[in-house]
């Protein structure tokens, strides 16, 4: 291919306005004449490479420097003003450096790297709305250069940093007004998205949460965390079947993100189907023998079966690995209460409390275990102590009833 067609097709590329293709092939080329020299300048001012388009218009100015004069003043001269501007800027001078790329600005006004110094010269001021109409201005008239979609994403980001500042300490409304303003600055920061989707998530808005992970997802589609987290916000939808789908998502990214493999064993098991849940949760506890959870969620359906022995031995699995777990240890006492092994149940119930003062539940199995073991005065006690629960205040209630209490105690006279 010669020297010629080559530079033909670059120029084509140029003028079809395919700057960085156009550049590229511009490499490519060994044989450089004249109109190289030009074509590489023109391609290099697109591109806003001031140094790159000045170092091949003085090449094309060796060769013919009456037909080049004219440009090359204009460039000498604009990347003097844009050195004067940043010289105003980096010695301190932040509001004449503004005044500075304004006049800048007048007097090149389709030139977009004038722009983006006034952008600058903004956001060293902390006028970050400035800042960003300017380098979205400068984005507009130079899509080929990353660097003013760079500080555009910068200055979102320095908001979503504020957002998640406010969120740490619960403060959800200013969160979410930073994690907006970030979204206004840029629309396709996903990372701002995702932080107001926690905040609907958090508040159990789980609609909203959903609905703004999804547009996030539709921007960042790998992001297997949100597929988790969306699958979570269908489940407490009862929307077990969309859940599912984003679950299977989230592990078709990661194979061995626990989480979703365990949401989709308790979504299983909501749906009564049981088998399909062991079987998951039993995938986990290859992928992870210490996973807790698992065993946990093994303990509830064995329960739920009958099955008390098969639960004892998970829920001993579970404590294997988390020997202070509270609800582990209130659901032990719970299975012994119901074999009627009341020793054992208060043994785990007392567990379940050092662990967690006054966990209602552990409260509750208590007090049916000191019915079990007739002290009275104590089972009484714990079960009055569960009545400021709404879950647990009727049954509770119930117990405490003259009538039924000397029912469950009648074994003691």
């Amino acid at each position: 291919m010669s020297a010629e067609t080559t530079i033909s097709q670059v120029e084509s590329l140029y003028y079809d306005n395919q700057i960085v293709k156009a550049k590229s092939l511009l490499e490519t080329i060994t044989d450089k004449d004249e109109s190289y020299y030009y074509l590489a300048y023109l391609i290099y001012y697109k591109l806003d490479d001031l140094n790159g388009a000045n170092t091949n218009l003085q090449h094309a100015l060796q060769i013919n420097e009456d037909k080049y004069f004219d440009e090359g003043d204009q460039l000498g001269q604009l990347i003097n003003d844009l050195k004067n501007a940043n010289k105003t800027l980096t010695s301190g001078f932040v509001a004449e450096a503004i005044e500075e790329s304004k006049k800048l600005v007048e007097r090149y006004k389709f030139n977009a790297i004038c722009y983006y110094r006034l952008g600058y010269a903004y956001k060293e001021n902390k006028d970050y709305e400035n800042a960003i109409i300017n380098f979205n201005k400068a984005k507009s008239l130079n899509p080929f250069n990353s660097t003013y979609t760079d500080r555009i994403r910068d200055i979102s980001n320095m908001e979503v940093l504020k957002g998640k500042e406010m969120y740490d300490i619960k403060d959800y409304q200013s969160a979410l007004e930073h994690f907006d303003k970030a979204l206004e600055y840029d629309p396709k920061n996903s990372a701002a998205m995702f932080r107001i989707g926690n905040i609907y998530y958090v508040i159990k808005d789980y609609v909203k949460a959903a609905e703004i992970y999804e547009r996030g997802l539709k921007l960042s589609d790998k992001n297997y965390k949100v597929c988790n987290l969306i699958g979570k916000c269908y489940v407490a939808l009862s929307e077990y079947d969309i859940a599912l789908k984003f679950f299977n998502k989230s592990l078709s990214v990661n194979p061995d993100f626990i989480n979703p493999m365990f949401e989709k064993a308790k979504v299983f098991k909501s749906q009564g189907n049981t088998e399909e849940s062991i079987i998951t949760l039993n995938n986990i506890i290859l992928k992870d023998k210490k996973y807790s959870k698992a065993y946990e969620l093994l303990m509830d359906i064995e329960v739920s079966r009958n099955n008390l022995d098969d639960a004892i031995t998970y829920g001993n699995s579970a404590l294997n690995i988390s020997p202070d777990a509270y609800t582990i240890l209130h659901r032990l006492s719970s299975v012994y209460n119901q074999k009627e092994m009341y020793e054992k149940g208060r043994e785990f119930a007392k567990s379940s409390l050092k662990t967690k003062r006054n966990y209602i539940p552990a409260l509750f199995e208590l007090g049916i275990s000191e019915m079990g073991l007739c002290n009275k005065v104590a089972a009484r006690d714990a079960l009055t102590k569960c009545k400021r629960d709404r879950q647990y205040r009727k049954a509770a209630s119930d117990y405490l009833k003259q009538e039924n209490f000397d029912f469950y105690t009648s074994h003691c006279n």
